[in-house]
C-alpha cells in the first residue's frame, strides 16, 4: 500500500486521543530529533501509528509493561463511582448545599 493510500485511511478513520502533557512533550522531542539526525520528518499521527504497530507485533513485551501498571479497581476514584455515598434522598441534585452544609 502507497503512504499516500495509507495516509486517506489514517484521515478516514481517525480518533482523539489524550495524552498526557509529559509524554506529549517527549514525543514531540523524539520526533524534532528524527528530523535533525536522520533527516527524517514523521507526523504525531505517523509516529502513533507505527507505535501502536509496533506494540502489536511486540504482543509479549507490550503485555508485561501493562502489567506494571496498576489496576484499574485500585484507583480510589474508580472506587468511589461504585460506592457511591447513599445520602437517603432520591435526588439530592437540587438540595446539594443542604445537605452538604446543613441548612442556614
Amino acid at each position: 500500500m502507497s503512504r499516500k493510500v495509507e495516509n486517506s485511511l489514517y484521515a478516514i478513520m481517525s480518533s482523539s486521543v489524550k495524552l498526557d502533557k509529559h509524554r506529549k512533550e517527549e514525543l514531540e522531542r523524539f520526533l524534532a530529533s528524527l528530523v535533525l539526525e536522520e533527516g527524517l520528518k514523521v507526523t504525531f499521527q505517523e509516529a502513533l501509528g507505527l507505535m501502536v504497530d509496533h506494540s502489536l507485533e511486540n504482543k509479549v513485551e507490550f503485555v508485561k509493561r501493562l502489567k506494571k501498571i496498576p489496576p484499574l479497581e485500585s484507583d480510589p476514584a474508580w472506587k468511589l463511582l461504585h460506592k457511591p455515598d447513599d445520602w437517603g434522598v432520591d435526588d439530592a441534585s437540587e438540595r446539594v448545599d443542604e445537605y452538604l452544609y446543613g441548612r442556614r
